[in-house]
């Protein structure tokens, strides 16, 4: 907002609307970011399907707040988002495991052309240790974190790698730990493994 007045809006808590006013200035080629806490944006869900995702409009949504958010209050529980946004045709869900692979997934979303939500936790990332890991490029390619043999753990987003990792830590070397970050579209590949 600081470095570039002319290109933030704040519209407050103005949900239907700031969705409608993104999808407006993508169908006039620009290529907006809506931020917002991920139980707010739920009031927008009529706009995602109709004013973006039917559209195929290149709007990327910043899903902050997402999962269990402990003291924030009842209100602000991001709880649903994987349940309603994974509903909507054309849109793409995605989940980071930490900082970096935010900043991975906002560049793709950005630069893809089509509609985007990227979900995260809130507060402080934990650090993500990884055995085999690679960087995000495209939806629908999950990444091992921790390879195994016995079993395997899926998860999704920061606080649930960090979880998986140490739990299967506990079990030996034979639980394998997969970073689910692409939410919608699933990766068959690694699923059919």
């Amino acid at each position: 907002a600081e470095r570039f007045p002319d290109r933030f809006v704040d519209v407050g808590i103005c949900e239907e609307y700031v969705v409608t006013a993104a999808a407006g200035m993508a169908y006039n080629g620009l290529k907006p970011v809506v931020c917002i806490y991920s139980t707010f944006l739920q009031r927008a869900y009529d706009q995602i399907v109709t004013d973006v995702c039917m559209q195929n409009l290149p709007v990327v949504f910043l899903l902050d707040r997402s999962g269990f958010v402990g003291s924030d209050g009842k209100t602000h529980q991001g709880l649903l988002d994987l349940g309603y946004l994974r509903g909507i045709p054309g849109l793409t869900v995605l989940a980071p495991k930490n900082t970096d692979e935010l900043k991975q997934m906002l560049l793709y979303a950005v630069n893809c052309g089509k509609p985007v939500a990227i979900r995260y936790c809130n507060g402080a990332c934990e650090k993500i240790e990884t055995d085999c890991g690679r960087i995000f490029e495209k939806p629908a390619e999950w990444e091992v974190i921790k390879a195994g043999n016995k079993a395997v753990v899926f998860a999704v987003g920061n606080r649930m790698n960090g979880l998986a990792l140490r739990t299967a830590k506990k079990f030996g070397d034979g639980v394998a730990v997969v970073n689910a970050r692409s939410v919608k579209p699933l990766d068959n590949k690694t699923l059919d493994l």
